[in-house]
């Protein structure tokens, strides 16, 4: 399963992963955050959407990702 960064504002672009709070391989539970996501208005978590493993980071600490990008993957 796909975790997206979401889009939290009308005029919302992208994102900075400020930081990962979770590892490959950590499991986690659904509403769990797994990302802080810095905008240019906030910064909060990127949620699980189900419960599972975490088997994919695709972003660094750091990176900007779009609204929409796959930023992690759970299984």
């Amino acid at each position: 399963m796909d975790i997206i960064l979401p889009k939290w504002g009308m005029t919302m672009q992208d994102g900075v992963i400020a930081e990962w709070l979770v590892a490959v391989g950590d499991t986690v539970t659904e509403g769990q955050g797994v990302a802080m996501i810095e905008t240019e208005k906030v910064e909060t978590e990127v949620e699980a959407p189900a419960a599972g493993t975490i088997t994919e980071l695709l972003f660094e600490a750091g990176d900007t990702a779009e609204v929409g990008a796959v930023i992690a993957r759970l299984s």
